[in-house]
């Protein structure tokens, strides 16, 4: 019944293994998300740190992200991957022990969130690009739809728990969890039986083969167009996430389980979003990607001058929705038309585009927050990017009628 209505994808054993242990491990990286936030913005009171430990940490993350697309091209994904999440679990765990100990300053967190920025670099394109390796080129819209639930569903779960834990066993236990959950990828990538070799066999210079993903990029603006949209409208939208501490507290007037309550419903209308974007990815892909464009800025505004609660969820839900869309169809239109030789540096760029950008408006509404105040600066954000959206609709016509 799921299959059928889901996921015909779902029939390929690594593929069941590889989503569901993503899952789990991904539950715990909401939970380090939700605590993160929340113990920044409790240390000092502060939306500007609330961006700008972001924006600090990512800084690295910049040239790991070029050297980690050349890895993921010439080395095998699936031991690429499992050692990634080694060191993820490694960096939780420290984090939690620092928490416990009463040891964590602000420099640890930029420190630590710089260590989890560079793994996830390298991570999270290596995932996407992995696809293409445990599944047939027909299911590959459906199965990149169904690998964006990974981070929804668990985000249901970790946002909701996550808000609990804090209040319950605290931040430095919550961090445990995180660093336990990811066992659980570890161990389903050894199961996984696929090839374990790289695809770009060229042996060109370390150098040269960093710019070929930069090359290839230049050389098809209509995938260029894609990338800048899914970056610069998801970044633009992304705020709403990362400044939800100080949403929560200072215009809702809710503690840590109504922070929860608020990403969980970011999460949820992410999960329904799944649907359609499995609908979607078989047909007028590129038009369906403008539409999410236009509507996402103004899903946006409404959560700035949400009255309520009930309001705020009910238009969160829909921003979980549209971003879902957004995100998958530009990973599938990138991934569909880039050759396979260079996907992963494609993709590297496109993560690296996408964690800064998302950063960067973090850290400048943060800081516009200060003087305006949070309701203003969101509104300015998201009127950027629907007029980013209006200008690349006339400049870029063909991305309408990619599929």
């Amino acid at each position: 019944m799921i299959q059928s209505a889901l996921a015909p994808v779902l029939h390929s054993r690594n593929f069941r293994l590889f989503w569901l242990a993503q899952i789990i491990s991904t539950i715990g990286t909401s939970l380090q998300v939700i605590a993160e936030g929340y113990l920044v913005f409790e240390k000092t009171d502060s939306t500007f740190w609330l961006g700008a430990v972001g924006f600090i940490a990512l800084l690295p993350v910049v040239p790991i992200s070029l050297a980690g697309g050349v890895l993921i091209d010439r080395w095998p994904r699936r031991k690429l991957l499992i050692a990634t999440q080694i060191g993820l679990l490694l960096q939780a765990a420290i984090f939690g022990y620092l928490v416990i100990s009463d040891r964590i300053e602000l420099w640890n967190l930029i420190l630590l969130y710089s260590i989890f920025g560079a793994l996830l670099a390298i991570d999270n394109p290596a995932r996407r690009t992995f696809l293409v390796d445990i599944v047939e080129r027909d299911d590959l819209a459906n199965a990149v739809a169904l690998n964006a639930t990974i981070f929804n569903i668990s985000s249901v779960i970790g946002f909701a728990l996550g808000g609990v834990l804090i209040s319950t066993i605290g931040v430095g236990s919550t961090m445990l969890l995180n660093a336990f959950s990811y066992l659980f990828p570890i161990a389903a990538l050894s199961l996984i039986r696929v090839p374990d070799i790289g695809q770009d066999k060229e042996g060109k210079s370390f150098g040269i083969a960093m710019t070929e993903g930069f090359i290839t990029l230049w050389q098809q603006p209509t995938v260029l167009g894609i990338v800048a949209i899914t970056t610069i409208i998801g970044g633009l939208a992304y705020p709403v996430m990362g400044m939800m501490p100080a949403y929560a507290k200072e215009i809702m007037g809710v503690g840590s389980i109504g922070l929860g309550i608020l990403l969980s419903a970011v999460a949820l209308g992410s999960v329904l979003g799944t649907f359609g974007a499995t609908h979607l990815g078989r047909y007028n892909r590129g038009r369906s990607l403008f539409t999410a464009s236009f509507i996402l800025p103004l899903l946006v505004t409404g959560v700035a001058h949400a009255p309520n609660m009930i309001v705020a969820c009910l238009l969160l839900i829909g921003v979980g929705f549209m971003l879902l869309i957004l995100q998958s169809l530009g990973i599938t239109l990138v991934q569909l038309h880039t050759p396979d030789r260079v996907r992963g540096r494609v993709m590297t760029i496109y993560s690296m585009l996408h964690a800064g950008f998302d950063t960067g408006s973090n850290f400048v509404i943060g800081t516009l927050a200060v003087p305006l105040g949070l309701t203003l600066a969101l509104t300015i954000g998201s009127l950027g990017a629907f007029l980013f959206s209006g200008v690349t609709n006339l400049v870029l016509p063909d991305i309408k009628r990619m599929q």
